[in-house]
């Protein structure tokens, strides 16, 4: 069970992983042809920057739970790399529970956040007018991985400090 639920989300953190670098490049791509139209063309588009902006909030959350995975944020080891391995591993069980549980907290404010946007048709103050719930989804689904990867992190790091130790019997 355990095995089949860390494929599921390492899979999906890699498929999140490839298209976050995807938007990243269509980001790029967006903000090149805005420049273009604006300074060579004095024709300005109306959805280059808020459709960066979105893309940048998705990619950034879509891509969060894959970073995490790969053990790739930002930590301060400085104190902890003089450890035992055993106490580094309880020490990041613990900071791993508590990323976990703030990261619930906000994929269930983000679900309270999008459930009213849905309801209250809320629509961006720009030309576009697009849904909120659709940049507000990016936000749902980053933490809702997060949450996941923070508990895959905990079970791993449990079963290296606390896993039985099976004695090793020669076949003869």
């Amino acid at each position: 069970m355990m095995k089949s639920l860390r494929n599921a989300v390492e899979k999906g953190n890699l498929l999140l992983g490839y298209v976050s670098g995807l938007g990243i490049l269509l980001m790029g791509l967006m903000l090149c042809y805005e420049v273009v139209c604006r300074y060579f063309f004095k024709a300005p588009t109306i959805w280059a920057q808020e459709t960066s902006i979105y893309l940048f909030i998705w990619t950034m959350l879509a891509g969060s739970a894959y970073t995490l995975q790969k053990g790739k944020h930002v930590r301060i080891d400085l104190l902890i790399e003089h450890l035992s391995l055993r106490t580094q591993h309880i020490i990041e069980m613990i900071t791993s529970f508590v990323g976990m549980v703030f990261c619930a907290i906000v994929s269930w404010q983000a679900y309270e956040m999008i459930a009213a946007s849905v309801g209250y048709s809320k629509v961006s103050a720009t030309l576009l007018r697009v849904p909120m719930w659709i940049p507000q989804m990016a936000l749902l689904l980053g933490f809702v991985l997060l949450t996941f990867q923070f508990a895959l992190i905990i079970a791993e790091r449990y079963e290296q400090v606390f896993g039985s130790k099976k004695e090793e019997k020669s076949p003869c």
